[in-house]
């Protein structure tokens, strides 16, 4: 009996090992060094190591793809609290929003899918869900999408300077309109050149627009609004 535990036990690790390598396009970071906080690898340890979670996880991308949205970004990024290392904030990595919640990311990445992707191209999931605490400490918005799932912080994966990107997502915005309800927001100064590729936030609660001041006045869609 015992020798059929043991036996039981090591194909179990086997068939997860091969779940872990096999998701298409989603492919685990190994490297010699630790792994970073909010990597592929760092996602994977976490996930295994608690079989509730696992189950948990697999029924999300499982939810994902019934309402076809499960290709829009790799699922586990969607876990990722914050991958801002600037902040000094204590918060897990990586945290499953409540089941009750996950519907309301389903418009999101519907949007990101039909109208993000094709003008900027793929992105990467840098935050999605925050609890109360860690949005305080953040200094997010009191009434956050993020505190019910309903909204992403992007970074595009190709190299593009943050005015050729926030003109790009304006136009965007404002070829759809109001009835759209796209919120689009920026965590940097949309008209500056900047570092590294800007990021930017995308919801479905309403139409407007902001920038790092997180108002209006701040949005980069009123730099390049159209004369």
């Amino acid at each position: 009996m015992r020798r059929l535990l043991l036996i039981f036990a090591a194909l179990s690790a086997i068939g997860l090992s091969v779940w872990l390598l096999a998701r298409p396009g989603d492919a685990p970071l190994f490297g010699d060094g630790p792994p970073d906080a909010y990597s592929r690898e760092a996602f994977d340890k976490w996930v295994i190591s608690d079989p509730n979670r696992h189950a948990e996880f697999e029924a999300f991308t499982e939810f994902l793809a019934a309402h076809e949205v499960g290709n829009v970004v790799p699922a586990w990024q969607l876990m990722r609290t914050d991958a801002n290392r600037f902040k000094d904030c204590e918060r897990p990595a990586f945290l499953l929003p409540p089941r009750e919640d996950w519907p309301n990311i389903v418009p999101v990445l519907a949007l990101v899918r039909d109208q993000i992707v094709p003008e900027i191209g793929a992105v990467e999931v840098q935050s999605s869900y925050r609890t109360g605490d860690f949005n305080e400490c953040l200094g997010g918005a009191s009434q956050s999408r993020h505190l019910t799932f309903s909204a992403v912080d992007l970074t595009p994966i190709e190299d593009m300077s943050n005015p050729d990107l926030f003109r790009s997502l304006c136009a965007v915005q404002r070829d759809l309109g109001q009835d759209s309800n796209f919120g689009l927001g920026a965590y940097f100064d949309p008209a500056k050149p900047g570092k590294g590729n800007g990021r930017f936030h995308v919801d479905v609660s309403g139409y407007r627009s902001w920038g790092y001041s997180q108002h209006a006045d701040s949005s980069g869609c009123r730099a390049f609004a159209p004369t």
